[in-house]
């Protein structure tokens, strides 16, 4: 057995396969019951396609109806494939970060406070690109492109739920500022972070550099809160990164936050200084 076999995507492969046969479909069937394409289902079992979302594995629990699953509890009782899918996304990010997707997937509310490039789930698929390859200047280009993917993955994974958690997040100003990848990657990028600013649930909030001292220099923040569960936060650093779940220091982390957003420009107001910001790019 080869390392691909032997991966999460590798099993989740396997089982959509076997279960499909078990159920006598072909792909085209399958994707018509799962309610996605045939070549999603063959990119799958193919190991074509590097992501399976939260989505698709709950899909395939359901037209499976595999052991364990529930989709009438809430969160819903996790089946054979959405297990699996937890492994793969655990497999797709570094080791220190594997933990916050799933915090990620499950959380009601994520605040996150950023003072080096625009967050994660609110990037661009262009500006992401820029972002990664700085960071990995030895990175082939297809490392670069899975990477992009597993992000958007990602994103797709927060934005696609049903129960969409709310947004809240604070950006420095020179975030804003920093030409990433071109004029036009970054254009782009400033006009996407405009419009979700105007969504429902998601906040955005810009700190000026008119703001002076504030209590955000240290790093990073982000703090996720869940239904019936404690909240838990996350900080970083280069190369790595620390899952906090002590309440005294998730107290600490929201009160810096709190601090940050007291400081910083309103909604309305962070969007005016976004929309000026891209109006002066070329």
């Amino acid at each position: 057995m080869n390392q691909a076999e032997a991966s999460s995507l590798g099993a989740f492969a396997a089982q959509l396969r076997a279960w499909r046969l078990h159920m006598g479909w072909t792909q085209e069937q399958a994707g018509s019951k799962l309610g996605y394409s045939a070549s999603m289902i063959s990119g799958v079992e193919t190991m074509d396609k590097k992501n399976v979302t939260a989505g698709f594995a709950r899909a395939c629990d359901k037209g499976f109806a595999t052991p364990g699953f529930d989709d009438r509890s809430d969160p819903a009782s996790p089946g054979t494939f959405m297990i699996l899918q937890q492994l793969v996304a655990r497999e797709a990010w570094p080791s220190y970060y594997a933990p916050v997707v799933g915090q990620e997937t499950s959380a009601i509310r994520i605040h996150e406070w950023e003072m080096r490039a625009v967050p994660g789930l609110l990037q661009t698929e262009d500006y992401a690109r820029a972002v990664i390859r700085a960071g990995k200047p030895r990175a082939s280009t297809a490392a670069v492109d899975d990477t992009v993917s597993n992000r958007m993955a990602r994103q797709a994974a927060i934005f696609h739920r049903d129960d969409r958690p709310m947004l809240w997040h604070v950006l420095h100003e020179g975030v804003l500022r920093h030409l990433i990848g071109s004029a036009e990657v970054m254009g782009e990028q400033l006009e996407h972070l405009a419009e979700l600013s105007q969504e429902p649930g998601i906040v955005v909030q810009v700190l000026p550099f008119a703001a002076g001292d504030h209590p955000g220099t240290d790093g990073p923040i982000s703090v996720y809160e869940f239904n019936g569960a404690p909240s838990v936060a996350y900080t970083e650093c280069m190369g790595g990164g620390r899952i906090v779940e002590s309440p005294e220091e998730v107290a600490e982390m929201i009160i810096v936050l709190n601090m940050i957003r007291a400081a910083a420009l309103p909604p309305r107001e962070s969007t005016r200084l976004i929309l000026k910001i891209r109006s002066e790019i070329a």
